[in-house]
Protein backbone atom coordinates (compact mmCIF):
# COMPACT_ATOMS: atom_id res chain seq x y z
CA UNK A 1 0.00 0.00 0.00
CA UNK A 2 2.80 2.67 1.21
CA UNK A 3 4.38 1.61 -2.06
CA UNK A 4 1.57 2.36 -4.11
CA UNK A 5 0.89 5.35 -2.79
CA UNK A 6 4.72 6.71 -3.22
CA UNK A 7 4.24 5.81 -6.90
CA UNK A 8 1.12 7.59 -7.10
CA UNK A 9 1.65 11.25 -4.95
CA UNK A 10 5.46 11.34 -5.45
CA UNK A 11 5.63 14.22 -7.83
CA UNK A 12 3.18 15.97 -5.14
CA UNK A 13 5.49 14.66 -2.23
CA UNK A 14 8.85 15.87 -3.93
CA UNK A 15 7.00 19.47 -4.55
CA UNK A 16 6.50 19.47 -0.89
CA UNK A 17 10.05 18.62 -0.06
CA UNK A 18 11.50 20.98 -2.16
CA UNK A 19 9.70 24.24 -2.59
CA UNK A 20 9.82 25.41 1.08
CA UNK A 21 12.99 24.72 1.44
CA UNK A 22 14.07 26.43 -2.05
CA UNK A 23 12.07 29.47 -1.10
CA UNK A 24 13.46 29.79 2.67
CA UNK A 25 17.35 29.85 1.08
CA UNK A 26 15.96 32.50 -1.64
CA UNK A 27 14.92 34.70 0.78
CA UNK A 28 18.53 34.68 2.78
CA UNK A 29 20.00 35.00 -0.24
CA UNK A 30 18.35 38.19 -0.59
CA UNK A 31 18.11 39.47 2.69
CA UNK A 32 21.72 37.80 4.00
CA UNK A 33 23.62 36.19 1.42
CA UNK A 34 26.45 35.82 3.94
CA UNK A 35 23.92 32.82 5.64
CA UNK A 36 23.55 30.57 3.01
CA UNK A 37 27.66 29.37 4.50
CA UNK A 38 26.39 29.38 8.31
CA UNK A 39 25.38 25.99 9.26
CA UNK A 40 23.14 27.92 12.50
CA UNK A 41 21.75 29.79 9.76
CA UNK A 42 21.01 26.88 7.27
CA UNK A 43 19.41 24.81 10.54
CA UNK A 44 17.03 27.55 11.15
CA UNK A 45 16.25 28.25 7.82
CA UNK A 46 15.81 24.32 7.28
CA UNK A 47 13.02 24.07 10.50
CA UNK A 48 11.20 27.38 9.84
CA UNK A 49 10.63 26.81 5.73
CA UNK A 50 9.01 23.75 6.61
CA UNK A 51 7.08 24.64 9.84
CA UNK A 52 5.61 27.61 7.37
CA UNK A 53 5.75 25.69 3.84
CA UNK A 54 4.05 22.31 4.81
CA UNK A 55 1.05 24.00 6.45
CA UNK A 56 0.66 26.46 4.23
CA UNK A 57 0.59 24.25 0.85
CA UNK A 58 -2.03 21.94 2.61
CA UNK A 59 -4.71 24.07 3.77
CA UNK A 60 -3.62 26.02 0.01
CA UNK A 61 -4.40 22.82 -1.88
CA UNK A 62 -7.49 22.70 0.09
CA UNK A 63 -8.32 25.92 -0.77
CA UNK A 64 -8.03 25.61 -4.36
CA UNK A 65 -9.93 22.37 -4.35
CA UNK A 66 -12.90 24.51 -3.01
CA UNK A 67 -12.78 27.33 -5.21
CA UNK A 68 -12.49 24.72 -8.18
CA UNK A 69 -15.93 23.38 -7.25
CA UNK A 70 -17.33 27.06 -7.44
CA UNK A 71 -15.83 29.82 -9.44
CA UNK A 72 -14.17 27.62 -12.21
CA UNK A 73 -10.29 28.73 -13.48
CA UNK A 74 -11.32 28.34 -17.22
CA UNK A 75 -14.88 30.46 -17.05
CA UNK A 76 -14.05 32.97 -14.33
CA UNK A 77 -10.24 33.60 -14.78
CA UNK A 78 -9.52 37.37 -13.26
CA UNK A 79 -11.80 36.52 -10.25
CA UNK A 80 -10.14 33.09 -9.35
CA UNK A 81 -6.80 34.83 -9.72
CA UNK A 82 -8.05 37.60 -7.15
CA UNK A 83 -9.95 35.28 -4.69
CA UNK A 84 -6.97 32.73 -4.41
CA UNK A 85 -4.49 35.09 -3.97
CA UNK A 86 -6.72 36.83 -1.16
CA UNK A 87 -7.56 34.14 0.62
CA UNK A 88 -3.70 32.58 0.67
CA UNK A 89 -2.61 35.50 1.49
CA UNK A 90 -4.62 35.65 4.65
CA UNK A 91 -3.72 32.46 5.40
CA UNK A 92 -0.39 33.48 4.98
CA UNK A 93 -0.31 36.58 7.38
CA UNK A 94 -1.91 34.15 9.71
CA UNK A 95 0.19 31.12 9.76
CA UNK A 96 3.31 33.52 10.06
CA UNK A 97 1.83 35.05 12.84
CA UNK A 98 1.31 31.82 14.46
CA UNK A 99 4.72 30.06 13.79
CA UNK A 100 6.46 33.51 14.91
CA UNK A 101 4.75 33.53 18.25
CA UNK A 102 5.49 29.75 18.83
CA UNK A 103 8.98 30.49 17.88
CA UNK A 104 9.79 33.84 19.24
CA UNK A 105 7.44 34.76 21.80
CA UNK A 106 7.04 30.81 23.57
CA UNK A 107 10.23 29.36 22.79
CA UNK A 108 12.60 32.09 22.94
CA UNK A 109 10.82 34.99 25.20
CA UNK A 110 10.99 37.74 22.53
CA UNK A 111 9.18 40.48 23.13
CA UNK A 112 5.90 41.06 20.89
CA UNK A 113 6.53 44.31 18.89
CA UNK A 114 10.11 42.26 17.99
CA UNK A 115 7.90 39.33 16.94
CA UNK A 116 5.28 41.64 15.01
CA UNK A 117 8.09 43.18 12.98
CA UNK A 118 9.54 40.13 11.89
CA UNK A 119 6.31 38.97 10.88
CA UNK A 120 5.75 42.35 8.67
CA UNK A 121 8.90 41.67 7.32
CA UNK A 122 8.23 38.00 6.30
CA UNK A 123 4.69 38.56 5.22
CA UNK A 124 6.33 41.08 2.40
CA UNK A 125 8.39 38.00 1.16
CA UNK A 126 5.17 35.69 1.67
CA UNK A 127 3.06 37.90 -0.37
CA UNK A 128 5.18 38.21 -2.98
CA UNK A 129 6.07 34.42 -3.21
CA UNK A 130 2.03 33.84 -2.84
CA UNK A 131 1.11 35.98 -5.92
CA UNK A 132 4.02 34.87 -8.40
CA UNK A 133 2.69 31.10 -7.21
CA UNK A 134 -0.44 31.60 -7.65
CA UNK A 135 0.21 33.18 -11.16
CA UNK A 136 2.55 30.65 -12.31
CA UNK A 137 0.87 27.56 -11.08
CA UNK A 138 -2.39 28.51 -11.95
CA UNK A 139 -1.52 29.92 -15.04
CA UNK A 140 -0.18 26.02 -15.94
CA UNK A 141 -3.47 25.11 -14.36
CA UNK A 142 -5.59 27.34 -16.70
CA UNK A 143 -3.76 26.23 -19.85
CA UNK A 144 -4.01 22.57 -19.44
CA UNK A 145 -7.72 23.26 -18.67
CA UNK A 146 -8.10 25.10 -21.73
CA UNK A 147 -6.18 22.81 -23.56
CA UNK A 148 -8.42 19.47 -22.53
CA UNK A 149 -11.51 21.86 -23.28
CA UNK A 150 -10.20 22.03 -26.74
CA UNK A 151 -9.64 18.61 -26.85
CA UNK A 152 -13.36 17.86 -25.55
CA UNK A 153 -14.81 20.08 -27.66
CA UNK A 154 -13.29 18.30 -30.72
CA UNK A 155 -14.10 14.73 -29.35
CA UNK A 156 -18.01 16.33 -28.52
CA UNK A 157 -18.32 17.41 -32.69
CA UNK A 158 -16.37 14.26 -33.95
CA UNK A 159 -19.39 11.96 -31.97
CA UNK A 160 -22.08 14.53 -33.12
CA UNK A 161 -20.70 14.16 -36.82
CA UNK A 162 -20.40 9.93 -35.91
CA UNK A 163 -23.84 9.93 -34.77
CA UNK A 164 -25.18 12.56 -38.00
CA UNK A 165 -22.77 10.52 -40.21
CA UNK A 166 -24.60 7.00 -39.25
CA UNK A 167 -28.00 8.72 -39.52
CA UNK A 168 -26.77 9.38 -43.26
CA UNK A 169 -25.83 6.29 -43.96
CA UNK A 170 -28.97 4.74 -42.84
CA UNK A 171 -31.56 6.73 -44.84
CA UNK A 172 -29.42 5.14 -47.86
CA UNK A 173 -31.22 1.52 -48.11
CA UNK A 174 -35.13 2.64 -47.60
CA UNK A 175 -34.53 5.41 -50.21
CA UNK A 176 -32.97 2.91 -52.56
CA UNK A 177 -35.39 -0.06 -51.62
CA UNK A 178 -38.95 2.58 -51.83
CA UNK A 179 -37.96 3.77 -55.32
CA UNK A 180 -37.24 0.08 -56.45
CA UNK A 181 -40.20 -1.32 -54.95
CA UNK A 182 -42.11 1.47 -56.59
CA UNK A 183 -40.38 0.76 -59.88
CA UNK A 184 -41.61 -3.28 -59.72
CA UNK A 185 -44.70 -2.76 -58.23
CA UNK A 186 -45.80 -1.24 -62.22
CA UNK A 187 -43.50 -4.40 -64.17
CA UNK A 188 -45.33 -7.26 -61.80
CA UNK A 189 -48.39 -6.30 -63.92
CA UNK A 190 -46.33 -4.95 -67.76
CA UNK A 191 -43.91 -7.62 -67.60
CA UNK A 192 -43.85 -11.01 -65.37
CA UNK A 193 -40.55 -12.31 -66.70
CA UNK A 194 -38.88 -9.18 -66.34
CA UNK A 195 -40.20 -8.60 -62.99
CA UNK A 196 -38.57 -11.98 -61.78
CA UNK A 197 -35.34 -11.33 -63.46
CA UNK A 198 -35.19 -7.81 -61.76
CA UNK A 199 -36.25 -9.10 -58.31
CA UNK A 200 -32.97 -11.50 -58.68
CA UNK A 201 -30.74 -8.36 -59.79
CA UNK A 202 -32.52 -6.65 -56.70
CA UNK A 203 -31.50 -9.49 -54.27
CA UNK A 204 -27.88 -9.56 -55.77
CA UNK A 205 -27.58 -5.37 -55.21
CA UNK A 206 -29.11 -6.03 -51.52
CA UNK A 207 -26.41 -8.69 -51.09
CA UNK A 208 -23.74 -5.94 -52.02
CA UNK A 209 -24.73 -3.72 -50.25
CA UNK A 210 -25.02 -5.36 -46.73
CA UNK A 211 -20.97 -5.89 -47.52
CA UNK A 212 -20.48 -2.47 -47.77
CA UNK A 213 -23.05 -0.33 -46.26
CA UNK A 214 -21.05 0.47 -42.73
CA UNK A 215 -17.96 1.17 -44.45
CA UNK A 216 -17.15 4.84 -44.72
CA UNK A 217 -15.46 4.75 -48.19
CA UNK A 218 -15.06 2.07 -50.68
CA UNK A 219 -12.81 1.52 -53.56
CA UNK A 220 -13.80 2.78 -56.52
CA UNK A 221 -13.51 -1.13 -58.65
CA UNK A 222 -15.77 -1.91 -55.30
CA UNK A 223 -18.65 0.99 -56.43
CA UNK A 224 -18.07 0.75 -59.93
CA UNK A 225 -19.25 -2.78 -59.53
CA UNK A 226 -22.21 -2.21 -57.42
CA UNK A 227 -22.64 0.66 -60.34
CA UNK A 228 -22.73 -2.06 -62.85
CA UNK A 229 -25.37 -4.15 -60.72
CA UNK A 230 -27.96 -0.90 -60.66
CA UNK A 231 -27.30 -0.05 -64.03
CA UNK A 232 -28.57 -3.41 -64.87
CA UNK A 233 -32.06 -3.15 -62.98
CA UNK A 234 -32.81 0.37 -64.83
CA UNK A 235 -31.87 -1.04 -68.36
CA UNK A 236 -34.42 -3.80 -67.66
CA UNK A 237 -37.10 -1.35 -66.86
CA UNK A 238 -36.40 1.14 -68.99
CA UNK A 239 -34.45 -0.88 -72.05
CA UNK A 240 -33.77 1.78 -75.31
CA UNK A 241 -35.04 4.67 -72.89
CA UNK A 242 -32.28 4.82 -71.20
CA UNK A 243 -28.59 5.20 -72.45
CA UNK A 244 -25.65 5.13 -69.82
CA UNK A 245 -21.95 5.37 -70.47
CA UNK A 246 -19.78 4.06 -67.40
CA UNK A 247 -16.49 4.63 -67.86
CA UNK A 248 -14.22 4.29 -64.67
CA UNK A 249 -10.87 2.72 -63.90
CA UNK A 250 -10.40 -0.28 -61.69
CA UNK A 251 -7.74 1.41 -59.51
CA UNK A 252 -8.13 0.28 -55.91
CA UNK A 253 -6.07 3.78 -54.30
CA UNK A 254 -9.17 6.07 -55.16
CA UNK A 255 -12.44 5.87 -52.77
CA UNK A 256 -15.68 7.43 -53.23
CA UNK A 257 -18.27 7.11 -50.05
CA UNK A 258 -20.41 3.88 -50.90
CA UNK A 259 -24.12 4.36 -52.86
CA UNK A 260 -23.32 7.79 -53.61
CA UNK A 261 -22.70 6.75 -57.82
CA UNK A 262 -26.21 4.96 -57.37
CA UNK A 263 -27.81 7.84 -55.48
CA UNK A 264 -27.10 10.20 -58.66
CA UNK A 265 -27.79 7.94 -61.15
CA UNK A 266 -31.12 7.17 -59.22
CA UNK A 267 -31.77 11.36 -59.35
CA UNK A 268 -31.04 11.69 -62.72
CA UNK A 269 -34.40 8.72 -63.81
CA UNK A 270 -36.84 10.46 -60.62
CA UNK A 271 -36.04 14.40 -62.12
CA UNK A 272 -36.18 13.80 -65.84
CA UNK A 273 -38.29 12.23 -68.82
CA UNK A 274 -37.07 9.04 -70.63
CA UNK A 275 -38.64 7.14 -73.65
CA UNK A 276 -37.16 5.37 -76.75
CA UNK A 277 -37.73 8.05 -78.80
CA UNK A 278 -35.96 10.50 -76.37
CA UNK A 279 -33.88 8.58 -73.93
CA UNK A 280 -31.84 9.93 -71.21
CA UNK A 281 -28.40 10.07 -71.85
CA UNK A 282 -25.98 9.52 -68.52
CA UNK A 283 -22.65 9.49 -68.50
CA UNK A 284 -20.53 8.90 -65.49
CA UNK A 285 -16.54 9.02 -66.36
CA UNK A 286 -13.18 10.33 -63.86
CA UNK A 287 -12.18 14.32 -64.46
CA UNK A 288 -9.37 14.38 -62.73
CA UNK A 289 -9.94 14.15 -59.00
CA UNK A 290 -13.62 14.30 -59.04
CA UNK A 291 -16.38 11.53 -60.69
CA UNK A 292 -18.60 13.29 -62.71
CA UNK A 293 -21.94 11.76 -63.57
CA UNK A 294 -23.97 14.15 -66.20
CA UNK A 295 -26.99 13.58 -68.24
CA UNK A 296 -29.48 15.60 -70.82
CA UNK A 297 -32.31 17.74 -69.22
CA UNK A 298 -35.87 16.18 -69.92
CA UNK A 299 -37.68 17.58 -67.35
CA UNK A 300 -41.16 15.80 -66.61
CA UNK A 301 -44.16 16.76 -67.75
CA UNK A 302 -45.82 16.15 -64.48
CA UNK A 303 -43.78 17.98 -61.63
CA UNK A 304 -43.11 15.51 -58.77
CA UNK A 305 -41.99 16.73 -55.00
CA UNK A 306 -38.28 16.65 -54.60
CA UNK A 307 -36.88 16.91 -50.96
CA UNK A 308 -33.45 16.58 -53.06
CA UNK A 309 -33.05 13.54 -49.96
CA UNK A 310 -29.85 11.83 -52.20
CA UNK A 311 -27.75 14.90 -53.28
CA UNK A 312 -27.96 16.31 -49.40
CA UNK A 313 -27.11 12.57 -48.18
CA UNK A 314 -24.31 12.82 -50.33
CA UNK A 315 -23.39 16.57 -50.33
CA UNK A 316 -23.56 15.94 -46.45
CA UNK A 317 -21.19 12.84 -46.36
CA UNK A 318 -18.70 14.25 -48.14
CA UNK A 319 -18.76 17.49 -45.67
CA UNK A 320 -17.89 15.02 -43.20
CA UNK A 321 -14.97 12.92 -45.08
CA UNK A 322 -13.20 15.69 -46.91
CA UNK A 323 -12.85 19.34 -47.62
CA UNK A 324 -13.46 18.83 -51.21
CA UNK A 325 -17.06 19.79 -51.89
CA UNK A 326 -19.71 18.28 -54.41
CA UNK A 327 -19.94 20.00 -57.51
CA UNK A 328 -23.65 20.70 -58.63
CA UNK A 329 -24.09 22.71 -62.06
CA UNK A 330 -26.10 23.21 -65.27
CA UNK A 331 -24.60 23.66 -68.56
CA UNK A 332 -26.47 24.43 -71.69
CA UNK A 333 -29.29 21.66 -71.63
CA UNK A 334 -26.74 19.11 -69.56
CA UNK A 335 -27.00 18.56 -65.62
CA UNK A 336 -23.92 18.08 -64.00
CA UNK A 337 -22.81 16.47 -60.36
CA UNK A 338 -19.13 15.99 -59.36
CA UNK A 339 -18.30 14.54 -56.19
CA UNK A 340 -14.58 14.06 -55.08
CA UNK A 341 -12.54 10.96 -55.54
CA UNK A 342 -10.84 10.62 -51.61
CA UNK A 343 -7.76 9.23 -50.62
CA UNK A 344 -8.11 6.64 -47.94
Amino acid sequence: MSANFLKKYYKKILVYLVAPISIGLLIVLMSYPQGIFQIDILSYVFVYSYSIGIPYMLVSAIIELQLEKRIRWLNKPFKRFVITALLETIWAFLLILLIHYIFFFRIRGENMSLIYERTISAFIYAAIFIVLGVMIQNSIFFFKNWKQAAVNEEILKREILLVEFEALKNQINPHFLFNNLTALTSLVYSDQDKAALFIDQLANVFRYILEFREKEVVDLPTEKKLLNNVAYLYKIRYENGLQLKIDLPDEKSKYVIPMALQMLLENTIKHNALSPEKPLNVEIILEGDYISVTNNIQPKTTIQHSNKLGLKNIQARYNYLSDKEVIVKKINHLFVVKIPVLNK
